[in-house]
């Protein structure tokens, strides 16, 4: 998730000193909520003893702003479209390092562009996550140190959005002795070659669902005894460290790709093609069971032996589309377990290291899995869900904090009603029932800005 918030700074121009602060639970309700971008660099092989540099990205639908079609509209649009959009991505690098403020910008070497019109069948999909533009920018550049600039434009803007201009090495993939990493949606085979489906979410994956990688593997020896090892990740603001190991997986042989090179196609749905011939490079091609793995961020590394130093070395982070905005933050996760735990027992799981403390938090769930064979816990899902529900739904201008009202603390325990009811009495305040199968809670207007107490219950 790091990158693609980074991302959104720099189109936008947000401090990313705040990300850095103390977050509050309103605020991680807002970047919960935040619409979604994923952009990233791929270094491929090139040709002539070029390098391949590649943008690829995807830039879900609640970003991207849409128009009714009108009827006297001159759209080329699909017979049951409803709402269109226009975008365009532009990319430029440029030679060298970065300047400094006052010195003249360094040379344009290269420019690309991607454009589409999109089109959606109804305004629910307008702010749908699942669906999305995709695509890719590339440009063949010597080995060397760049810098380059991204600009997007949408439903034609006249004024681009503009990242800030970040440098990248473009190595020399016949010289460079550590590999890369690249996540796969899918693997299969087409006329013979392998098609690899490009996640396209950075260094993110989908939480739950197994998934694949390719790596190319410099210097291979087929006599050599090769692993996949996981490890959980250790983040701080300096570097990325491994923490306990997860995972190790033997290399089969049917697995490595020899006399083969990497080639992007599909510019609207990347796909990598897996080239075999009289090539340069060797890949190995890998499913990794993430489906048994926690919800967390780690490290993959590919180790040859006898060798300290992995071959090939990735970072990536598990990816829950619709995480609670609680769960974000470990501080906040655990003090809000005061809606259904005694106050000593909230300060027990949150005493200690940040270790210790993600440690308890999730036994206490874990103790309370309904479905324990599974990674995916229900209970904690639906419990975190809740409180961004009640958050939402029960804040007035009185008492913005919906999920501490005395609504939003029943619906917490008890979630939604089976039946709910508002009555207007002649003479008195507006009440409001709400009726459960064993029990039912009587609300009474406190102000005229939606704000209800809990009178009695029955």
């Amino acid at each position: 998730m790091r990158k693609h918030i980074l991302v959104l700074l720099l189109f936008f121009g947000v401090s990313g000193s705040l990300l850095a602060q103390r977050v509050s639970y309103p605020q991680l309700v807002y970047r919960s909520q935040a619409p979604q971008i994923f952009v990233d660099e791929l270094i491929l092989p090139g040709e002539e003893g070029k390098t391949t540099l590649a943008f690829l990205f995807r830039f879900n639908n609640d970003f991207i702003p849409f128009k009714k079609i009108t009827l006297n509209s001159d759209l080329d649009a699909p017979a049951e479209a409803e709402f269109y959009s226009t975008i365009r991505l532009n990319a430029e690098v440029f030679e060298g390092e970065l300047k400094r403020r006052r010195e003249p910008s360094a040379n344009s070497i290269s420019r690309d562009f991607w454009s589409d019109t999109l089109f959606v069948n109804s305004f629910e999909e307008t702010k749908s996550k699942d669906q999305f533009a995709a695509g890719y920018l590339e440009t063949r550049l010597n080995p060397g140190t760049y810098n380059f600039i991204l600009q997007l434009s949408m439903m034609q803007e006249v004024n681009e959005r503009n990242t800030q201009r970040r440098e990248i090495t473009v190595p020399d993939l016949n010289s460079d002795h550590s590999g890369e990493v690249y996540l796969l949606k899918s693997v299969s085979d087409k006329n013979g070659q392998k098609q690899l489906e490009l996640m396209n979410m950075e260094d993110n994956v989908p939480y739950g669902e197994d998934f694949y990688v390719a790596v190319r593997i410099p210097d291979y020896e087929s006599s050599a005894d090769y692993t996949l090892q996981l490890n959980r990740a250790n983040i701080s603001r300096n570097d990325t460290t491994a923490r306990n190991q997860v995972l190790e997986l033997d290399i089969e042989d049917s697995e490595v790709f020899s006399n083969a090179t990497l080639k992007l196609q599909n510019v609207h749905h990347p796909m990598l093609m897996l080239e075999q011939g009289e090539f340069d490079h060797t890949y190995l091609i890998k499913m990794i069971p993430a489906s048994s793995l926690e919800n967390a961020a780690y490290l993959l590394s590919l180790k040859k032996s006898g060798q300290e130093k992995p071959v090939a070395r990735s970072f990536f982070q598990s990816y829950w589309a619709d995480m609670p905005a609680s769960l974000y933050n470990l501080d906040i996760a655990i003090r809000h377990l005061k809606f259904i735990l005694p106050e000593k027992e909230v300060d027990r799981i949150n005493k200690g290291n940040d270790r210790e403390r993600e440690q308890k938090f999730r036994e206490f769930w874990e103790q309370r899995d309904p479905t324990p064979n599974t990674v995916f816990n229900e209970l904690m899902a639906e419990y975190y869900r809740r409180i961004d529900y009640a958050f939402n739904e029960f804040g007035s201008q009185e008492n913005p904090m919906g999920h501490e009202s005395d609504q939003g603390e029943v619906y917490i325990k008890f979630g939604p009603p089976k039946n709910k009811e508002r009555r207007f009495p002649e003479r008195g305040k507006t009440l409001e029932i709400w009726e459960y199968p064993d029990r039912t809670f009587i609300f009474e207007a406190s102000s005229g800005f939606g704000d209800f107490k809990l009178v009695g219950t029955k």
